[in-house]
């Protein structure tokens, strides 16, 4: 039989390429809100948001992941005849679990508004809501099935062609209504939102039928091929719906403990906006690279666990610590003293030094949170990967609760609940993995390295930047130039301590077979 090749670079590079170009439209986008929406508009929006991805995690968290991993397990023992049944099943579970929210919604909607988001204008966007919900159930699974078959270049097409869309359909929407009802033009985001999702929907539904040319999709899904999607869904899902909830519902708290510091609320409601639609994407620009090898790894460990081999699980799993410290310590590290002028630049909304060094913090951990949990998933630990993450969630509640009504504190506590919890989240989840697979931690070569680069580049950008502001005349030449500067002299760094980042990615990937047939 022959072996096909693979590696983890090409696919975490075609996931990249696509992620870079998506967090460049991504930034646009986002500068397009702030301009036409506002703090107060990009705020009501986000509580809109909060109820959107309530009920997207409820609906989908655990039949994409429960598609991509049994899609990837099928196709490394041979049984790619099953990935049709596993489509099917995954469609039906979704619809009507789609179906039964948008009822409650439909019926309820301005209660919900107005009893739990806590403003009632945000009952305007929730029939675009719902119908963003449906397509996106639909880019989504089918984009899991890629990511199982180790199609990277089917999602990484489709997100950035959606993004395009995005901005153009909400920015005329936007451009024509300029208006200062807040209700409508969450309402008018979520519609040119429904416009990219039916572009994504159409074009990963082609690709899927010219893809699967010649493979029987009628096939009848086994007992046991059935109960393991619901053993990976099941968990899932509650722990996602439970854990954006209580995310919601700290949404919905905040400016409320806010208010309770004694800031009125719009003034509250735009700080929320400015955290969660300016200072916290500005900061987490790196997540295209980290997520990207998060990804393209997720699909090897599921295969290599399907066949047994644990030493090549421990193996990836110590590389995707390694990799996420290498890329998101440094980036964060350039960026936490270039976000407060790239703020002005792109928002015009001032940032200090103590809000941004805070929040780049809590970027890194959210990082390492987050690639711990796709491990634990990848790895069938979904249950516990819940009671880490539903229990970090009420701790950050009720810090939210406490910390952010003190005058003292204010915003500062919300940032400070999420250093704390992320933190928490992660050391549980790097405790199960070192316990559940014995792989080798090497703290000094995961944590330590990345955390001297990080300090070497964060020293090195201020003075680049105070240096080029001097020769440039301008900001932009100076960012420009400053990043430049912070690339090479990181890639100096590595070299320098005998590291090679791309040797962490560039090893060949054979897709395991059925251990008979392995060549190790």
């Amino acid at each position: 039989m022959r072996i096909q090749k693979k590696t983890i670079l090409y696919a975490a590079a075609v996931l990249a390429c696509g992620n870079l170009a998506l967090q460049a439209l991504g930034f646009i986008y986002r500068v397009l809100l702030s301009r036409f929406a506002g703090a107060e508009g990009l705020g009501v929006y986000r509580l809109v948001n909060s109820a959107y991805l309530v009920l997207n995690a409820g609906c989908l968290s655990g039949v994409t992941m429960a598609c991509s991993r049994l899609s990837a397990a099928s196709e490394a023992k041979g049984e790619r005849h099953k990935i049709g049944a596993i489509l099917r099943l995954a469609f039906s579970i979704f619809f009507t679990l789609c179906v039964a929210c948008a009822a409650v919604v439909l019926l309820f909607g301005d209660g919900i508004a107005a009893a739990l988001l806590g403003d009632g204008r945000c009952a305007k966007a929730f029939p675009f809501v719902l119908l963003c919900l449906a397509l996106t159930g639909v880019e989504n699974i089918f984009k899991s099935l890629f990511i199982g078959l180790e199609q990277m270049q089917y999602t990484a097409a489709s997100e950035v062609g959606e993004q395009l869309i995005r901005i153009l359909s909400v920015g005329t929407l936007l451009y024509h209504y300029q208006g200062e009802d807040y209700g409508t033009i969450a309402m008018l985001i979520f519609a040119g939102m429904v416009v990219s999702e039916v572009f994504s929907a159409l074009f990963l539904t082609r690709l899927f039928r010219r893809s699967m040319v010649g493979m029987p999709l009628n096939t009848a899904l086994d007992r046991a091929t059935a109960r393991q999607f619901f053993f990976i869904a099941l968990p899932l899902s509650a722990s996602a719906l439970i854990g954006n909830i209580i995310s919601s519902a700290g949404s919905v708290l905040l400016p409320q403990r806010l208010m309770a510091a004694g800031l009125t609320y719009e003034q509250a409601l735009s700080a929320l906006g400015v955290i969660s639609g300016m200072a916290m994407p500005l900061l987490l620009l790196p997540v295209a690279l980290v997520s990207s090898v998060c990804t393209a790894l997720l699909p090897a460990i599921t295969a290599a666990q399907a066949v047994g081999n644990t030493k090549r699980v421990r193996a990836l799993i110590g590389r995707s610590v390694s990799t996420v410290g290498l890329i998101a310590i440094p980036a964060t590290a350039v960026l936490v003293p270039l976000a407060p002028r790239l703020s002005e630049l792109f928002f015009h909304q001032p940032l200090t030094a103590e809000y941004v060094t805070l929040l780049g913090a809590v970027a890194i951990v959210s990082y390492y949170q987050m690639a711990s949990g796709s491990l634990l998933n990848a790895l069938g630990l979904q249950h516990l990967n819940v009671v880490t993450a539903v229990s970090t969630e009420l701790c950050q509640l009720f810090l939210i609760y406490r910390w952010c009504a003190n005058p003292n504190l204010g915003i500062y506590g919300y940032l400070l609940a999420m250093l704390l919890t992320d933190t928490a989240a992660f050391a549980m989840n790097f405790c199960i993995l070192y316990f559940r697979t014995g792989f080798s931690p090497k703290p000094l070569r995961r944590f330590g390295v990345p955390v001297l680069c990080g300090a070497t580049l964060f020293l090195w950008t201020r003075i680049f930047f105070r240096l080029f502001q001097d020769l440039c005349q301008t900001d932009a030449g100076a960012l420009a130039f400053t990043s430049l500067g912070a690339v090479l002299l990181y890639v100096l760094v590595l070299r320098l301590m005998g590291i090679r980042l791309l040797r962490y990615l560039s090893r060949r990937l054979e897709r395991p077979q059925l251990p008979h047939l392995c060549m190790w």
